[in-house]
């Protein structure tokens, strides 16, 4: 492949093999400019001059796929992760709504400085674990006596520092916060710090930390309705339409817990994706977080709409919510992408294998999100793809892919791990779905090839 000086590209990645999304290949090379990927071609098609010029990186003993993406987060809850594991004697209804109470007296005093240092340290963590970026979803607004600040994004923005810093690209997603439950009863006292007092504050808010970060390519911006318990019934329709207008992803918190279907049900007649239907909200920028308690009407509606759910299992197990329905959803064709929400552990390969994995003990069989190739049925590709490209896909940004024009957030696998022993191109999916681990996949430096883990 000839290219010209204005095409000239200032990477060639040459690994021993490339998982592109769909195979997995050997003699592939990619091509990287300005921090976004140029081409994926033969590695015969790298021009001549390439080498001389410094722009070759060759991989040998490496895997070179793009990075997980991690769809929803929470990062100041990574401080609690130790805190949690515990419950008072007497207690065995410990449950979301008790660990809740742990989540917020941990940000009840916490200042900006606080805030940024829990946030670097859980991206730091999350980068070196193996991901390339991040959906945010950002509630904490106000000062501990709940009072905005003199600049309303103070902590939004050094919450996307922090993400800066530790090498992460960030979707901050912009939370709406406004009652605390579905009967629309005011904010808790414990609470005071996610507030907001309405639609055109949100909106307003969206747009200026758009405005405040549209020059850096890695830092993009959201909405995120909290949930049916987070925001009065009539905030919806107007922020699903803001997020239409702006061209942004929106998510939302959905039927987490059976106790949150229930209230919707008594107060507003339906469930809650019932209810986000009537009001205009699904659509293809619309992800539900969580999707634990689903209808199959409600599974229905969120495919005919061209919505996703992103699940987080590890956190889902952790708080005891439930199963995440992915047979249900696959067989819908509802897209799945993951996070790690409350960062019990940040692992992006254990995330994925858990949808399978939860329901082959609930279904008492093996394979149970597999899809036919040839004469095999095979769950592990569709698990990366799960946790790459439908998560950039949720937050709108495009990462996860290996295309042209997709973001450059790529990492390199050690085939000479002795997790992935014994590993071919043929089994690579599944040696790296079922044994990978937290840092095997190491960010991918453009300027200086990965350090080995022999």
């Amino acid at each position: 492949m000839g290219v010209n000086e204005e095409e000239r590209v200032t990477s060639w990645l040459l690994p021993e093999l490339l998982w592109d999304g769909r195979t997995t290949r050997a003699g592939a090379a990619v091509a990287v400019r300005d921090g976004r990927i140029a081409t994926v071609t033969e590695a015969g098609d790298v021009p001549r001059d390439a080498e001389a010029e410094g722009a070759v990186r060759r991989l040998p003993g490496w895997a070179l796929m793009a990075a997980p993406v991690n769809a929803h987060s929470h990062a100041f809850q990574r401080a609690i992760r130790g805190a949690t594991q515990t419950r008072p004697a007497g207690r065995p209804d410990a449950d979301f709504w008790s660990w809740r109470e742990a989540m917020y007296a941990a940000v009840l005093d916490a200042d900006p400085e606080w805030i940024h240092a829990a946030s670097l340290a859980c991206f730091r963590e999350m980068r070196a674990a193996g991901w390339g970026s991040v959906g945010e979803f950002h509630y904490l607004h106000r000062d501990p006596e709940g009072r905005r600040y003199d600049d309303p994004l103070t902590l939004a923005n050094v919450v996307v520092e922090a993400a800066r810093t530790a090498g992460l690209s960030i979707t901050l997603l912009h939370v709406a916060y406004a009652t605390a439950d579905v009967d629309g009863s005011p904010l808790d006292v414990r609470q005071r710090r996610f507030r907001c007092d309405s639609v055109d504050e949100v909106i307003a808010d969206v747009e200026a930390l758009a405005a405040r970060w549209r020059h850096d390519a890695r830092v993009t911006v959201g909405l995120a309705p909290h949930s049916v318990r987070g925001v009065p019934v009539e905030w919806w329709r107007p922020l699903a339409e803001a997020a239409e207008a702006m061209d942004l992803p929106l998510h939302a918190h959905v039927s987490e817990q059976r106790r949150e279907v229930e209230a919707c049900r008594a107060v507003h007649g339906c469930r809650p994706v019932e209810l986000l239907d009537r009001e205009g909200v699904l659509s293809p920028r619309f992800t539900a977080v969580h999707a634990t308690h689903l209808s199959d009407t409600e599974v229905e509606l969120l495919s005919a709409s061209g919505a996703r759910v992103c699940g987080c299992p590890s956190t889902e197990r952790d708080l005891g919510d439930g199963v995440l329905p992915a047979h249900r959803l696959a067989a819908a064709s509802v897209p799945l992408c993951l996070g790690s929400d409350s960062h019990t552990l940040l692992d992006p390969w254990e995330e994925l294998r858990l949808p399978e994995y939860h329901l082959r003990l609930v279904r008492e069989r093996r394979v149970v999100l597999g899809v036919p190739e040839g004469e095999l049925v095979r769950w592990a590709p569709g698990a990366l793809r799960t946790a790459t490209e439908e998560g950039g896909a949720a937050l709108r940004t495009g990462a996860g892919r290996l295309v042209p024009g997709a973001p450059a957030e790529l990492v390199a696998i050690d085939l000479g791990d002795s997790a992935l022993a014994g590993v071919t191109a043929e089994t690579f999916p599944e040696m790296l779905a079922v044994a990978g681990r937290a840092g095997l996949a190491r960010p991918v430096d453009l300027q200086s090839p990965p350090a080995s883990s022999a």
